[in-house]
Parts: C-alpha cells; structure tokens; sequence
C-alpha cells in the first residue's frame, strides 16, 4: 500500500462511517416490557426517537410506566403489562 499526503484527503475506504458521530438513519431499538421481549421499533428518520413508544403510551392513556435505555435494549416497566404490550405491538405493527 503506497503512503498518502498526511495533509491531503485520506483515500476513500479508510474510515468507516460508523466513526463518526452522526444518526443512523435505520437505528434499532430491541423493546421490551417488563422484561419480555415485545419488538423492534427502527427509527427511520432524524426526528424520530425510541421514546416516541412512550409518548404514543401517553396518548392511549398509560401514564405509570418507567423506562431504561441499555444499548439498544429499551426496557418499559409497569403494573399493567398486559396492557401496554398489546399497545406497543400494534405501535409497533403499524409503523
């Protein structure tokens, strides 16, 4: 492999573009309710959040959950589980 000018533009191919700290744009969040597995939410666009699931929760009513963020493992606790995986598989299904 032949050196390059340090003070030119580095050849194509070099840096991943992970590397830089920009959004993905087909991010995935694993999410689970109370620790069951419920679904992939994907964010496909910049203004898109993996905390919409819960505001789309508030909107149906459900205002007694807690939320944890670990990787791509977004985690909803509450009391009324049954409840909030049927609203978050139909959130889910439709997006």
């Amino acid at each position: 492999m032949e050196p390059y000018n340090q003070n030119a533009f580095p050849p194509l191919g070099i840096y991943d573009s992970d590397v830089l700290d920009l959004k993905n744009a087909h991010d995935a969040y694993d999410i689970y309710v109370n620790d069951e597995f419920i679904g992939k939410k994907l964010v496909l666009t910049q203004s898109e959040e993996v905390g919409d699931v819960v505001d789309f929760l508030k909107v149906q009513g459900v205002q007694n959950v807690s939320t944890n963020l670990d990787g791509d493992h977004y985690v909803i606790k509450t009391e009324d589980a049954q409840r909030v995986k049927d609203i978050i598989a139909a959130y889910l299904k439709n997006r």
